[in-house]
Formats: C-alpha cells, sequence, structure tokens
C-alpha cells in the first residue's frame, strides 16, 4: 500500500484536521478493498492471470444451499459481526433475491470458479457488495444472497470465454439455479419477489427470470427484477417487459452507466459500449421513458464513508446506457469519482437511494393491485 503511505505523509506534512485526516483514510481503505475485489478495474486484456486448462481444473466442492451457512446473506443466518444487516430478521412481507457481482479476481488463482468455503473471500463480498449495494433492497424485503462458485474475471475475456469461460460461468447459474430451488421450497412460503444483481450476478439474474418467471405461473409472484451492469434485450423474455413507470410491478429493470469525457476517445471500460448497441435501458432515477433527470430528482448516491448524497447527479442522455458528468458531493469528495475512468462500479451505488425508495414503492404497489 505505497500510495496509501503517501498520503498519510501528505497529511501529516500539510497539518490537516482530523476531520480530514479519518475522511482520507477512509477513501484510501475502501479505494483499496474495492481494487481487492475487481471493481476498479476496467479491463482484464493487460493482466497475465496464471491459467490452467479447464478440463485439468477441479472445480471447488458444491454447495447444497440446505444450510444457511451455504448463503452470504439469509435471515436466518446468525451476522451479528455485520451490522448493517440488523433489520434482516424475516418479517417482512416480500423477499430479496440478490446475487453478487464478480469479485473473485486474483490474477494468482489458476481456479475458474470461486471457493464458497473460502471465509476470507466471503468476508471481502460481505464487506463490499453485500453492505455497499444490496443493502439498498433490505427496506423492501427479506435478503437472501447464495454464495456460489462464481466464474473467475478472466473468463469475460473472449479468447477465455470460449476455452474453459462459458462452462465456468455455466457451473457458477448451476449454484444459483440450485439456491433459488432450495429457497422456493423451504424459505419463500409463497411471498412475492424482488431479482437484483449486479454484473455477472445479473447476468445469472436472466437466466434464473427464464428459468422460473418467464411465461411460468412463478410470474405472478414477481415484483420487479433489477439488473444493471450487463445487457438485457428485448428478445431475453417471451412475457417480461421492460417497466417505464415508477409503480409498474411484474417485469424488470436494467442500465449501465457511464462517464461523459470532454474529448470523445476511446476508453477502456468494463462494459463495452458496442456490446451494448441492441440493449434495453432504464432511467434509475425517474424510472420512467425520459432519457435525462436533474439534480433535483436525484435521491441519493451512497459514498464510501456510508453517508446518502442527495440532489448529486443529473442523467445527460439515455443511449444505450446512463451517461453523467462527475456527482457533485462536495469538492474533496467530487476529486475522488473524477479519478474513476468507468462507472460499471458504481451502477448501483451512485442510485442507492432511487433504488431503496423505489423498491419499496414497487412492494406497496403490488400488495395494492392483489388487495384489488
Amino acid at each position: 500500500f505505497q500510495a496509501e503511505d503517501g498520503i498519510r505523509d501528505l497529511v501529516r506534512s500539510r497539518g490537516l484536521g482530523d476531520v480530514y485526516k479519518r475522511q482520507i483514510y477512509i477513501i484510501i481503505s475502501f479505494f483499496f478493498l474495492l481494487n481487492s475485489c475487481g471493481l476498479l478495474r476496467s479491463d482484464n486484456r493487460d493482466i497475465n492471470y496464471k491459467i490452467v486448462d479447464f478440463e485439468e481444473n477441479t472445480p471447488p466442492e458444491k454447495p447444497t444451499y440446505e444450510n444457511v451457512e451455504d448463503w452470504l446473506v439469509h435471515p436466518q443466518k446468525d451476522l451479528k459481526e455485520y451490522p448493517f444487516l440488523d433489520k434482516n430478521n424475516g418479517l417482512m412481507r416480500a423477499d430479496v433475491f440478490f446475487i453478487v457481482p464478480t469479485l473473485f479476481t486474483d490474477k494468482r488463482n489458476k481456479n475458474w470458479n470461486s471457493d464458497v468455503y473460502d471465509n476470507d473471500f466471503a468476508n471481502t463480498m460481505m464487506e463490499s457488495t453485500i453492505k455497499y449495494q444490496s443493502t439498498a433492497w433490505l427496506d423492501s424485503g427479506n435478503l437472501y444472497s447464495p454464495n456460489y462458485r462464481q466464474a473467475h474475471y478472466k473468463v469475460f475475456d473472449e479468447f477465455r470465454w470460449e476455452n474453459g469461460g462459458k462452462r465456468a460461468f455455466e457451473l457458477a447459474y448451476e449454484d444459483i439455479k440450485r439456491s433459488f430451488e432450495v429457497y422456493l421450497e423451504k424459505y419463500n412460503e409463497g411471498r412475492p419477489i424482488i431479482i437484483a444483481g449486479h454484473s455477472q450476478g445479473s447476468g445469472h439474474a436472466i437466466r434464473l427470470l427464464q428459468d422460473f418467471f418467464d411465461g411460468k405461473k412463478l410470474k405472478s409472484k414477481l415484483i420487479a427484477a433489477y439488473l444493471p451492469g450487463t445487457r438485457v434485450t428485448s428478445n431475453d423474455f417471451f412475457d417480461l417487459e421492460l417497466m417505464s413507470s415508477p409503480t409498474q410491478t411484474g417485469g424488470y429493470l436494467t442500465w449501465n452507466t457511464y462517464k461523459i469525457f470532454k474529448k470523445d476517445k476511446k476508453r477502456n471500460v468494463t462494459v463495452d459500449r458496442e456490446w451494448l448497441m441492441d440493449a434495453e435501458c432504464s432511467n434509475p432515477v425517474t424510472w420512467n421513458s425520459s432519457g435525462t433527470s436533474t439534480y433535483s430528482e436525484h435521491k441519493g448516491l451512497l459514498f464510501l464513508n456510508e453517508k446518502i448524497f442527495s440532489n448529486a447527479l443529473e442523467i445527460e442522455y439515455i443511449q444505450n446506457g446512463v451517461f453523467l458528468r462527475t456527482p457533485k458531493i462536495g469538492l474533496f469528495k467530487s476529486l475522488i469519482i473524477s479519478t474513476l475512468q468507468d462507472y460499471h462500479r458504481g451502477d448501483i451505488n451512485l442510485f442507492w437511494e432511487d433504488i431503496r425508495l423505489n423498491a419499496i414503492i414497487r412492494v406497496q404497489e403490488y400488495f395494492k393491485n392483489l388487495a384489488n
């Protein structure tokens, strides 16, 4: 952490107060946490991964999900060490099934899929994607999030995708499917469901919707599916539709977030814009068909210090993706965000409060419609 040491020296030499010191340390710590999780990497083309043939690779132990220890988050799991999940007591009228994104990025790890029983990796996911992403839905329903053998970040390189990556991704989905089957059988008890995820998690959520909801009886239990960070097209589903109002239920929402640059030049981003040429896109602020939003409409961005900053951003335009300029959250904090070249890792955090409030509204609307 040489960069962290350098900034610590800078703080000391400038004689900054304790408040500013604390802010800097929080930001530095979180920055490196995200980097270790792979959420700050824009691409993997220049990374020298250790590789073994998929056929020669022994996959990690398969979880059954019959035991709550196979879950990252479960209302019946003891998670006292994570106080941000205190509300998850299983008493809500709806459920949320959240699928985490790709955090398995260690270039020295030869495996194609992560180990569900790696406690250190599980803790990394709890302190990152669970804490800063899944909690956007915590006020909407009982939160379930399976720990699955996620495909390594390297599989999304086109060459590796065709030489083992696709099979690693399929193995990951097998876990998601099995966990959802167990959830339906043992825990759901007829409650309506929100499906949510990000990046790889959203990719698996698409398959889950196709297998269990699209054209199926269970569709009547779907409140909404939030699918940021992946590509969704109108051809992906038979009768599930992109929702176009903030109170609509029974469909899905999807978006990918991009930063607007002064100079229009080729940049490495996690989700290639060309790949999204036919992608659908929701407005995660207004939740309608509007192609823009204003600062006053923005409900809140979740920052590194766990504080919500409202009226912080406006959507400049939507074109198969959501395009923003640097959010306005104060000079120092905006400066930190301005260093990011890729907003993929912020698909949820940038609109955290917007998602939280919208999910509550859709749950309320679902039960209102049920009563009528």
